[in-house]
């Protein structure tokens, strides 16, 4: 008999309280058809967090190294027998990099894995090894996302920059220290700014209904707010607000508020910015969100 669930998990608080065994059993359940979508997905970046995470002396509960163990001994059986790249990823999970290699990886594993455990695993490995003369390690090939698109139009239709979206956004709130990550979510952040200021107002609505407002709302809800601001984020942020002042002209009913008050939401930590009489000045299919994720400050769990 299947066993109920208690409560909800997400993939912030697998990797935020190290909730591995969840991604493990989640990954020894996949569809054999979507391994490549999923690890290409926030879930596949997650895992990967979690295993950088891990050192040589990480410590590991006897369940988990007995599952380590076991999957060790299907695996023995080679790498085309069933669920064996399902049992790989879940081994991943308690494998701590420069502890793994897979003999002959290019001919055993998928394309679409392959890199990563380069990076993960063989990559790992020579950096721990003893000092030795030889030449310059070559980098692996960074992905390739593409140009980010112009308009929000071309972003709803392009899954890659969403889920790009969708993974940069969850990855800085598991860890903000990441200065890799940071600097390509500004990156992203800015771009989709431009595109929000060249947005019809009146497109807003039925863009926001699609994917692109759940990762819209990945990103408000990740905390990148606060870091300190480059002149060009400074200068977006005194534009859209001087659009959101009554005295100045500006505020809600005037051109172009609406696209102001969307970039304002990623340029200031929530709870940091109101709206006054929010239930009348905002639109039904805005409101909702603003005062669930946005009017109140984000608080982690610890």
């Amino acid at each position: 008999m299947t066993q109920l669930p208690s409560q909800p998990w997400t993939l912030a608080s697998c990797a935020a309280q190290d909730q591995r065994d969840r991604l493990a059993a989640f990954w020894l359940a996949a569809p054999e058809d979507l391994l490549p979508s999923l690890w290409a997905s926030p879930v596949g970046e997650v895992t990967k967090a979690l295993v950088r995470s891990l050192r040589p002396d990480s410590p590991l509960a006897p369940a988990q190294i007995a599952l380590r163990e076991a999957i060790g001994q299907r695996l023995r059986g080679g790498f085309q027998a069933p669920l064996a790249v399902q049992l790989l990823l879940a081994n991943f999970l308690y494998s701590p990099p420069g502890l793994l290699r897979i003999a002959n990886a290019q001919a055993q594993l998928p394309a679409w894995l392959l890199n990563d455990y380069l990076g993960l695993y063989e990559q790992s490995q020579q950096q721990v090894a003893p000092a030795a003369p030889q030449q310059p390690a070559t980098a692996l090939p960074q992905p390739d996302f593409g140009v980010f698109p112009a308009t929000l139009q071309e972003l709803v239709a392009n899954r890659i920059q969403l889920n790009r979206l969708l993974g940069l956004s969850n990855l800085y709130y598991i860890d903000p220290e990441d200065q890799e990550i940071l600097h390509e979510l500004r990156q992203v952040r800015f771009s989709l700014i431009e595109a929000i200021e060249r947005c019809p107002e009146d497109q807003l609505q039925a863009i926001w209904a699609t994917d692109l407002g759940d990762r819209y709302w990945a990103l408000v809800r990740s905390g990148i707010q606060k870091e300190a601001m480059t002149p060009a984020e400074e200068q977006k942020k005194q534009s859209v607000t001087h659009k959101l002042n009554p005295t100045a002209g500006g505020g809600f009913g005037t051109p172009g508020a609406l696209n102001a008050f969307l970039i304002a939401m990623m340029l200031f930590e929530p709870g940091s910015m109101r709206v006054n009489d929010a239930d009348r000045q905002l639109p039904a299919w805005l409101l909702p969100s603003y005062q669930q994720i946005f009017a109140e400050p984000i608080v982690k769990q610890a």
